[in-house]
């Protein structure tokens, strides 16, 4: 797996878009246990061999960690109050759907110890905690660039929701990945569309027909090339 694929998966499933919830009282010590936590979980996930529990688990943690309703309004910004309710209606489970077919695009599988983090300090700022992290990938040094050469400096903003840690924005090598989401939907509703919401939901439910659709034939391929 190439290190593109990686940092793509990344910003996948810990590439959390911009939330607003009341934000309650977060700590150091937490937030520590929990990037710890979730790096192992989707890790040993990714190492599995059984593609049908990978695939579970991980629409499970895009599910979970991923507050994808916030998610939805926040890549759309400005169109968003364009958007009737019914629009609104029909785009919320359609950029769900999007999130779960996006991730299955990219290669899903690692051998063990291929890739490992560390947590190198949190600082906690206005109840949000920075959690600033290195990831290597030990089997990759030839796709490594210079300036990723001693690990990829990767940083995560959490908030709290609920007793629920979630992340807020993801960066890689300080670029954040915030607004990349958004930079896409806005060519998609302004250039692709010519700010016509009605189209701009067409050409996204048959993007997103088609991905799903791909992905099936993927799965269906990998289970009996096995």
């Amino acid at each position: 797996m190439k290190i593109k694929y990686f940092l793509q998966l990344i910003i996948l499933f810990l590439g959390i878009f911009w939330i607003t919830p009341s934000f309650a009282s977060i700590s150091s010590e937490e937030s520590t246990i929990w990037a710890n936590n979730k790096g192992e979980e989707i890790l040993n996930i990714l190492t599995s061999k059984n593609t049908s529990k990978k695939i579970s688990a991980l629409d499970k943690i895009m599910s979970e960690d991923i507050d994808l309703d916030h998610a939805a309004q926040f890549v759309v910004g400005k169109y968003w109050r364009q958007m009737s309710d019914e629009q609104k209606k029909r785009y919320i489970p359609l950029f769900k759907r999007y999130a779960h077919s996006l991730y299955k695009n990219y290669p899903l599988n690692i051998n063990k110890g291929d890739i490992t983090f560390e947590v190198n300090k949190v600082i906690i700022d206005k109840g949000i905690a920075n959690i600033f992290c290195t990831i290597y990938i030990s089997t990759l040094e030839q796709n490594v660039t210079e300036s990723s050469k001693g690990g990829i400096k990767v940083s995560f903003i959490v908030t709290k929701k609920n007793n629920h840690l979630l992340l807020r924005d993801l960066k890689i090598e300080e670029s954040s990945l915030l607004l990349s989401f958004r930079e896409r939907f806005y060519k998609m509703i302004h250039e692709d569309s010519d700010d016509e919401i009605d189209w701009f939901l067409e050409d996204f439910e048959a993007m997103v027909e088609d991905n799903e659709y791909q992905n099936d034939q993927n799965l269906y391929i990998q289970k009996f090339s096995c």
